[in-house]
């Protein structure tokens, strides 16, 4: 992964994209802010992608692709958040994220995210915990799989290898290694899973 910033910036405003290649045409990323960065891993080309940049002093990261590997990102990002994508991560169809302002968002290497997935790193509807903190990030640990239609909102942390199957909504913590299916988030047994079972699945 590329943490070179020394890349020349790509305006007068200071936003930088660090990525040794030119983006792909149907790539678009939009800066209305100063000092953002968008770093590709070298190797990885971007096409179906679209990136917004609210505000001033965010980054994405996005890691590196195998060939042949499908990954559609439609990215909103506040300012000061991170939202970190691991090598390998890969989805059916466009994964959406919305990241609030200051929150971070980490997607571990290997993950794969099924269709219609979302995660919004948001917690301006005051719905964190009873303490009155408001809980901004999400964490995906390495190798999990998100099957379709699940909503990861923010406060999730959901442990490596774990499998969310028929959960629709996922704001706290899941073990790792679990087989995770309902609402709330429970989970079913212990599990593993190769990429051998994305294809089987669908």
């Amino acid at each position: 992964m590329s943490t070179d910033f020394r890349t020349r910036p790509i305006d007068d405003r200071g936003n930088l994209v660090a990525h040794e290649g030119a983006l792909d045409p149907r790539a678009t990323v939009n800066f209305a802010g100063r000092h953002n960065r968008l770093v590709v891993d070298g190797t990885t080309r971007l096409d179906k992608v679209t990136i917004r940049f609210r505000g001033d002093d965010a980054q994405v990261v996005i890691g590196a692709l195998e060939p042949g590997d499908h990954l559609s990102l439609d990215l909103t990002v506040g300012a000061g958040a991170t939202i970190e994508i691991g090598a390998g991560v890969t989805s059916e169809k466009t994964l959406t994220v919305v990241a609030a302002p200051g929150a971070h968002v980490r997607i571990g290497a290997g993950s794969h995210l099924g269709t219609n997935v979302g995660i919004v790193a948001d917690d301006s509807r005051g719905l964190g915990p009873v303490s009155g903190e408001r809980r901004h990030d999400v964490t995906i640990g390495e190798r999990v799989w998100i099957m379709r239609g699940a909503e990861i909102r923010a406060g999730a942390a959901i442990g490596d290898g774990a499998v969310l199957e028929l959960t629709p909504i996922v704001d706290d913590a899941v073990p790792a290694g679990q087989l995770v299916r309902g609402l709330p988030a429970t989970p079913v047994r212990a599990v593993a899973w190769d990429r051998e079972s994305l294809a089987a699945s669908r």
